[in-house]
Order: structure tokens, then C-alpha cells, then sequence
């Protein structure tokens, strides 16, 4: 009987161990909109792109940004840019700065903006689908001089090229 509840133990345990793995080995898909449309990103790869800093006394930024991508073109730039920060006065800046720099892209299909004010916190969300967005028009806002686009298509070795200038980290997700 000891034999027997032991066994079952060690099976138990077993058992755990490779539902935790397969969960955990399972792509993780993030749910990517654009233009109030869900996008498949299934056939795309997938990279995770980190910074962290300050930005003067009392202000933590941290960055993230998911780049989907096919061969050399990248497809969707999802970007999470964060300020922490303990004075009301400093978040205000933030989110005024933020908010006046996407007033520029008001109207353009495909580049969606968002500027979410906690209580320490400000947060610009950006989603921008390189696949259907006007680059032309794109160009047009943000010049032509340190962008990504080449003939017409953004290319992630360009992104990476300049966000590595910046300390930027990237890294596969599987």
C-alpha cells in the first residue's frame, strides 16, 4: 500500500511537470489590433525589444516593443513606452507631449495611438501595421531622414539598427 501512494505520488508529480511545460513551451500569442481589426500574426516571426532608463530625478522609463515581421519587412510595430514618475507636473508633460506628437498622425489608417494616464504613470500604446498603412503618407509626417521604410516597405534590420543605437534589446519569441 506505501508503495502504491508513492507511486501515484511520483506520477502526480510527473504529471505536473509536463502539463507545466506545455503550457508554458506554447507560443505566446499577443492580441494585435489595428485600425479596429484583430490581425493574424501567426505566419509572422516574432521579436520582443526592451529599454530601460531615466529621463532626470524621480523618472523610470521602460520601453517595449513587439516587432512582427516576414523575411526582411516588418509587418506590425507594437510599442509600449512607459513613465513612471512621482510629481502630477512631470506626468503632465508627458502626456501632453505624447498627445501632441500623435495629433500629427490624426487620420491615418492603420497607425493607432493611445496615451493612458494612471495615478505615477504614463503610457503611450502604439500600434502601427506596416503591411496596409499609407508610407508615403507616413513619410510625409515623420520625414525621410532615420526611418525604417525602403521602397515602400519598413525593414526590421533598419529598426534594429537604430534601436540599437539606443541600448535597445531584442530577442526571438518562439
Amino acid at each position: 500500500m506505501k508503495m502504491k501512494k508513492s507511486s501515484i505520488l511520483i506520477l502526480s508529480i510527473i504529471a505536473l511537470f509536463l502539463l507545466t511545460a506545455c503550457f508554458n513551451s506554447s507560443k505566446s500569442e499577443e492580441k494585435i489590433v489595428s485600425n479596429n481589426e484583430e490581425v493574424n500574426t501567426s505566419s509572422m516571426k516574432h521579436k520582443k525589444c526592451t529599454r530601460e532608463g531615466t529621463a532626470g530625478s524621480n523618472i523610470d522609463v521602460s520601453l517595449s516593443y513587439d516587432l512582427y515581421y516576414t523575411g526582411e519587412n516588418l509587418d506590425i510595430l507594437h510599442s509600449v513606452e512607459k513613465v513612471t514618475a512621482t510629481s502630477s507636473a512631470d506626468l503632465d508633460k508627458y502626456e501632453s507631449a505624447y498627445k501632441k506628437i500623435y495629433k500629427n498622425y490624426e487620420g491615418l489608417k492603420y497607425y493607432d495611438a493611445k496615451v493612458i494616464r494612471g495615478d505615477t504613470t504614463v503610457t503611450s500604446d502604439v500600434t502601427i501595421n506596416y503591411d496596409k498603412i499609407d508610407t508615403q503618407e507616413l513619410l510625409n509626417i515623420e520625414g525621410s531622414e532615420d526611418n525604417i521604410i525602403e521602397d515602400g516597405k519598413a525593414k526590421v534590420d533598419k529598426w534594429l539598427t537604430l534601436a540599437k543605437k539606443f541600448g535597445t534589446e531584442c530577442k526571438d519569441v518562439k
